[in-house]
């Protein structure tokens, strides 16, 4: 049998103004270019992963958060129009098929393990039976997750927790030695913790940065303690241009102090990873900024609708998918997945990973030696 789930909850953002918190940057010099790469980016041909191994949130997560009766939120993702673009026969008709992921069909995950030559993400944690791992890896995202758990949460992992599974199962024997020392990790945090600091019990915002970058570092350091030689860690996307924080200007604008954040929080953790030839920082910031800033490239236009999710709640407190009892649908949903580069108010469209991983492919092959 698979494994059970989690029970627990999403909290909401609570504003803050921009001036308090560069106020308590104390001089970060907000003008340098942030440039995330690899710490060491070496092409290493004679290890090549075989195993891929996947901990942290939606960006990632691929089923792990268990579907539930009726119509909730934590459930959406496996129901319409989630996975509207999956093509589930090879008809070449389009069929709606929802599988676990915070997308209209592919999430990260799955662009990272195709480049390993796999068809798609590996099993979930969730659907793996017990004292089994498959060959190529195991998926262990988790919706929700952040790097802490917070009070009232008890559906979602951490990644701390994520990774205290995975050392589990190194121990009693599920996951071999072999899988572990011929694999690569992705660890996709996506700013799930930011999102929702006000109620964390952090005193300041960079006090939550030092923190949570702490924590990643802490993590990669556990993974390479386990056996595992090479490690993909996303620094943040511009969080201000996501639907979640530029939704007030009817995403015109992006939100200056969510990109505040995402800024400081790359730059500590650059700065903070050890420099070895195990750990990749994948430039999440700079894939996105590419698309979807105010001067994005011009490379771009498929995405027609710039920031605008394409499927998007009738109201604030509405969310992509909700129903009304009666049926009715209480969410607007775009023609075309494919011109638009958010699903909903934080995941991309498999369109939009699609134009990201392009972005990335090439230097995160050349880090794991794959050619």
């Amino acid at each position: 049998m698979g494994r059970t789930g989690f029970e627990g909850k999403q909290h909401p953002f609570a504003s803050m103004k921009v001036s308090a918190f560069f106020s308590a940057l104390c001089g970060v010099g907000l003008l340098l270019a942030l440039n995330a790469a690899s710490v060491e980016c070496a092409r290493h041909t004679s290890y090549t992963p075989q195993t891929l191994f996947v901990f942290g949130d939606s960006f990632a997560d691929t089923g792990n958060l268990p579907p539930t009766k009726g119509n909730f939120e934590m459930s959406r993702q496996w129901k319409a129009p989630y996975g509207m673009s999956n093509r589930v026969d090879g008809s070449g008709r389009r069929q709606q098929h929802a599988t676990g992921r915070f997308s209209d069909f592919m999430v990260q995950s799955d662009f990272i393990a195709k480049m390993l030559g796999l068809p798609q993400s590996p099993p979930t944690y969730l659907s793996t039976p017990d004292l089994h791992c498959d060959p190529s890896g195991m998926n262990f995202a988790f919706y929700g997750a952040g790097m802490f758990r917070f009070p009232g949460e008890m559906m979602m992992m951490s990644v701390s927790e994520q990774v205290d599974v995975f050392e589990s199962m190194i121990k009693d024997g599920t996951i071999s030695h072999n899988h572990v020392t011929h694999s690569v990790a992705l660890l996709a945090v996506s700013g799930t913790d930011y999102n929702r600091f006000n109620v964390s019990g952090f005193s300041s915002a960079t006090d939550c940065i030092e923190k949570e970058t702490t924590e990643i570092i802490a993590i990669t350091q556990r993974l390479q303690n386990l056996g595992v030689k090479k490690i993909l860690v996303n620094n943040l996307q511009p969080l201000g241009c996501t639907p979640f924080w530029c939704r007030p200007t009817l995403y015109h604008e992006c939100d200056e102090f969510g990109n505040v954040i995402a800024f400081v929080h790359n730059k500590k953790l650059k700065h903070k990873l050890p420099r070895n030839k195990g750990i990749f920082i994948v430039d999440m910031y700079t894939a996105f900024n590419n698309i979807i800033a105010d001067h994005g490239s011009k490379s771009y236009k498929q995405f027609e609708a710039g920031r605008k999710p394409c499927c998007e709640g009738y109201g604030p407190r509405v969310y992509c998918g909700e129903q009304h009892p009666d049926t009715d649908y209480l969410f607007y949903l775009c023609k075309d997945p494919s011109k638009r580069f958010f699903w909903d108010d934080t995941h991309p469209t498999h369109a939009g990973w699609e134009a990201v991983m392009k972005q990335l492919e090439e230097p995160i092959k050349e880090f794991l030696g794959v050619v």
